[in-house]
């Protein structure tokens, strides 16, 4: 019977194997490694795909064309003009005393301060390249592609129905009953248009008890007293007589 043979062990041997071992236990492995720097990278590319994001977003919006309000242009031809809160009162510069010529050319003179030089028009030379009727186009300002601001055009028709039911009363208190039947399609033309804009505004400010004096008893509104969310006149106003084609209120 052979004799078991032990081969010798080195202690330089033992020593490898031992600093071997050690060094595998410390050294992390490839995955361990990989997780490690993902850990570490996690909150940078977390805040860096957020702010991607919202930058994106913002982008969107802003190249996100804008809902028209009522009764803006929705061409954005028209610039937007601030609102303001306003509340509504009697004004008697509006209304003559329906009797005598001074009263009643100093109540126009009101309504026609009303009006912006150049009476609400202007020109838009490429309006075939939006959603815009047929221009109108003057003989005096040949070659212009000219349209009106509706505001000014419904003021036109309040200031033109005042003036005819001011010399209308007057006729009659002097027993003067002519009639000129132009100024009746006008006043047709003028009373649809006005239904037309009020029906498409549709102001619903709530309106309470009347304030005129003497009628504070009697159940009804006049109107005043309320506040109402308003664009700004004189803003637009403003804009109508930079743009305008010449220096008249009424016709161009």
């Amino acid at each position: 019977m052979s004799p078991l043979l032990y081969s010798k062990v080195s202690s330089e041997s033992s020593r490898e194997d031992s600093i071997e071992q050690q060094e595998n236990v410390r050294r992390p492995s490839r995955w361990r490694r990989i997780k490690e720097k993902v850990h570490i990278l996690r909150w940078p590319v977390t805040f860096f795909l957020l702010i991607t994001i919202l930058f994106c977003e913002f982008s969107i919006l802003r190249h996100q064309p804008s809902k028209p309000q009522v009764g803006s242009d929705i061409n954005g031809i028209i610039p937007t003009f601030s609102l303001e809160k306003k509340v509504f009162h009697n004004d008697k510069r509006f209304a003559s005393d329906h009797r005598t010529t001074e009263s009643i050319n100093a109540t126009m003179r009101e309504w026609d301060n009303l009006i912006p030089f150049g009476g609400g028009f202007l020109e838009v030379a490429d309006y075939t390249s939006y959603d815009l009727p047929p221009p109108m186009h003057f003989p005096n300002i040949p070659g212009k592609q000219v349209f009106s601001l509706a505001i000014f055009h419904q003021l036109h028709c309040l200031m033109h129905l005042s003036d005819f039911m001011d010399k209308l009363v007057v006729q009659i208190r002097n027993r003067d009953f002519s009639l000129d039947d132009n100024f009746l399609w006008h006043n047709d033309h003028c009373f649809n248009y006005i239904r037309h804009a009020i029906m498409c505004f549709g102001d619903t400010t709530l309106e309470g008890q009347t304030l005129t004096p003497g009628l504070e008893h009697v159940p009804g509104t006049d109107g005043t007293g309320a506040t109402h969310m308003c664009r700004n006149f004189d803003e637009i106003r403003e804009f109508a007589e930079k743009r305008r084609l010449s220096e008249k209120k009424e016709q161009l």
